[in-house]
């Protein structure tokens, strides 16, 4: 993997993240691959890059190693850690349902 801290045009910070092959073969037997950017001088973050074929399928991978994730209301940007609120597609926010349920 290669990673990088650089700026573009304008100045702004890019990181680059560059997966090989071997990678990509941990990333289809999902298998998440967790970058520390603490080693590219960016304290207290770490990302975690997994696949998938559609967005569902992607929750439910993150859900089977990281747990239940929180619902965030498309309309408010509210996030929601009430497996209720999640599954019905609930805003306690908006008081509406503006989310997709899930199943």
């Amino acid at each position: 993997m290669i990673k990088a801290r650089l700026h573009d045009r304008t100045g702004a910070p890019v990181i680059l993240l560059g997966l090989s092959g071997e990678n990509v073969t941990r990333l289809m037997a999902d298998e998440p691959i967790k970058i520390n950017l603490a080693e590219l001088g960016i304290p207290g973050l770490t990302v975690t890059l997994i696949a998938g074929r559609t967005e569902a399928d992607i929750v439910a991978r993150l859900e089977q190693h990281f747990g239940p994730l929180p619902f965030t209301c498309p309309r408010c940007r509210k996030t929601s850690h009430h497996p209720d609120d999640k599954r019905h597609g609930y805003c306690a926010n908006c008081h509406t349902y503006t989310g997709a349920p899930t199943p």
